[in-house]
């Protein structure tokens, strides 16, 4: 006689679960935004924005998505249960739940870009530090953009700091550097 358990039918699992023509038909759609994005036709809020578009117009949870997502990996030779295990050993938790917070997050920054799209940008900037008798600062790097940024006064008989711009100076082929001196800094909460 069959136990009762096995009898029973999870219906989250089954509408969850990544058929083949699932998979084929969110590889088709994420190869033709992936072609309107390298083309210039959109951008990465774009894109995100068709992603949650296909997820409602397909009645797809993120749970079935990202199912979808792990069967995909497959088929290109990647494992993903092997990449969880690496991820959690580093911390990084993968789970759906988890994945629903990420996606969230990662919307309230797309959408942070986009209202503020004209007026703001990112860039990347190298900090280096140096605490002496002479000073408590921070270097700010960015390009030929020098920005010494204390929360006392600038000490610029500093030899540490001399040595130090000098130094990228020689690594910028003797360019010139535009240095900005923030001293006084005050910081807060908001």
């Amino acid at each position: 006689m069959d136990n009762k358990d096995d009898r029973i039918v999870d219906f989250n699992e089954l509408k969850n679960k990544a058929r083949e023509k699932d998979i084929d038909k969110f590889e088709q759609y994420i190869y033709s935004l992936y072609y309107s994005f390298t083309q210039g036709e959109m951008n990465m809020a774009d894109f995100s924005t068709k992603i949650n578009e296909y997820m409602q117009e397909n009645n797809i949870s993120y749970e079935k998505l990202f199912n979808i997502q792990k069967e995909m990996m497959k088929r290109y030779g990647f494992n993903i249960e092997d990449l969880e295990t690496e991820m959690k050993n580093f911390g990084i938790e993968v789970s759906p739940k988890k994945l629903d917070e990420n996606y969230e997050t990662m919307k309230k920054a797309l959408g942070f870009q986009e209202k503020y799209k004209d007026r703001i940008s990112s860039k990347l900037m190298t900090s280096y530090t140096i605490k002496n008798s002479l000073n408590n600062l921070e270097v700010l790097l960015q390009d030929e953009n020098v920005i010494l940024k204390s929360t006392g006064k600038v000490n610029l008989q500093d030899n540490e700091l001399n040595e130090f711009l000098y130094s990228y100076k020689k690594l910028l082929e003797d360019k010139n550097l535009n240095i900005s001196i923030f001293e006084d800094v005050k910081t807060y909460e908001y």
